[in-house]
């Protein structure tokens, strides 16, 4: 079978990515309207539970499952871990309109989560099939899908929920997932390295058997993965909750959408600029602005008294923080040997749910004492904490003979 283009490949996982996260975002940043409006939870105390419930067991199911179907796609294929993917959560997701209460909302939740990771499962097949030299320019491309689907998402589930309501939100869901899939039947896993899987011995030592043969260079990675998905995801489940403060009940899904969409726009061009200035510029040239920014973003959001002034402070957000993912993606791919990388991207991925697990917790917190504006100005300072820390992670992982010394 000819080997096919890694810009095919390319192409049919843009596509991939934009009608499921389309899909995605039809649904997910309206789950706190849902359970408020459907299920009647109105108690600010316990909607902050609901929703950190909702958001934590999601991000838990992900952790979990994402480090198997890393290993499984070493073994067998990116390919058949995408299919999968696709198609089962396209059954699972429509289900969640049926569930009677936030229990089995979870449940559901759960369920689709742990069969889902088709981004990671994407970011594998380019980091495998695409060549070095172009490897940030991919992974830049690609994240123009997420946020490009997500923009759409935002848009079409905003109006159907505004105008018709949630179930048919759930439906389109589920039928964008399936073309998808439908796309992933275009591409082909032929890594430009294929180097087979070595069976290592495994020594008596308990960590060596609990845990993966990693470089400690690819630790340091997995380490910035967790920070960044708790830094990242703090404010997420309550952008509708603040919009709904700024605007009024009636309108919060219709406004969030629209605010979202524009918010979109600007991350697909962050996207495709970051992913160049990845394979050109330092990390940390890039990480210094990106992060200050951000936090400045994130004040700016708590601060707001009225939709527009957060609407600017979103799309701020989102031209500077966009840069994030590309650059933590091109740093992991340089350090990871072609024979891991389906492996390592999985962790990464679970990594940065751990983080996002730690963040359901911690933002539900947070609005139950400081309200949900609080959540924004703690998800700032979040930021400038974790600025040093990513710098002097991507040093550590970028200079590996600081840790051979640390073997001698």
């Amino acid at each position: 079978m000819p080997r096919v283009s890694w810009k095919v490949n390319l192409a049919a996982l843009w596509f991939s990515q934009l009608v499921i996260l389309a899909g995605f975002q039809a649904l997910i940043p309206f789950i706190p309207l849902f359970i408020k409006n459907e299920f009647g939870v109105t108690d600010p105390g316990q909607l902050a539970l609901a929703v950190s419930s909702f958001n934590f067991f999601g991000t838990m199911a992900y952790a979990i499952f994402n480090p198997i179907w890393g290993v499984l796609a070493d073994r067998f294929g990116v390919k058949p871990m995408l299919l999968r993917g696709t198609f089962l959560t396209a059954v699972l997701f429509p289900l969640m309109a049926y569930t009677p209460n936030v229990f089995w909302l979870v449940v559901v939740r759960f369920l689709s989560a742990g069969c889902a990771g088709t981004t990671a499962a994407s970011q594998t097949m380019i980091a495998r099939n695409t060549p070095d030299e172009y490897q940030g320019f991919a992974q830049g491309v690609l994240s123009t899908a997420i946020w490009g689907g997500a923009m759409l998402g935002y848009v079409v589930g905003g109006l159907m929920i505004h105008y018709f309501n949630y179930k048919v939100a759930f439906w389109f869901c589920g039928i964008l997932y399936i073309l998808g899939g439908i796309a992933v039947l275009f591409t082909r896993d032929n890594p430009i390295r294929n180097i087979p899987v070595k069976h290592h011995r495994i020594s008596n030592g308990f960590w060596e058997k609990l845990l993966p043969r990693f470089t400690q260079a690819v630790w340091v990675m997995l380490w910035l993965f967790l920070l960044m998905g708790l830094v990242r995801g703090f404010e997420v489940g309550y952008i509708a909750l603040r919009v709904e403060e700024l605007t009024d009940p009636k309108t919060a899904a219709l406004w969030t959408g629209v605010v979202s969409a524009v918010v979109c726009g600007a991350a697909i061009a962050s996207g495709v600029c970051s992913g160049y200035l990845a394979d050109r510029c330092t990390p940390v040239k890039m990480l210094i602005p990106v992060m200050l920014i951000s936090a400045f973003s994130l004040l700016l959001q708590g601060w707001a008294d009225n939709l527009w002034v957060f609407a600017a402070g979103r799309v701020l957000l989102y031209i500077a923080a966009g840069g994030l993912q590309p650059l933590l993606q091109k740093i992991l791919s340089s350090v990871t040997p072609a024979r891991k990388r389906g492996a390592v991207f999985g962790f990464a991925s679970s990594s940065s749910c751990l983080g996002s697990m730690a963040a359901a917790v911690f933002s539900g917190i947070a609005m139950t004492a400081f309200g949900v504006s609080g959540v924004f100005y703690i998800g700032g300072i979040l930021f400038i904490i974790g600025l040093p820390l990513l710098i002097h992670g991507i040093m550590l992982a970028t200079r590996p003979f600081v840790f051979h010394r640390a073997h001698h």
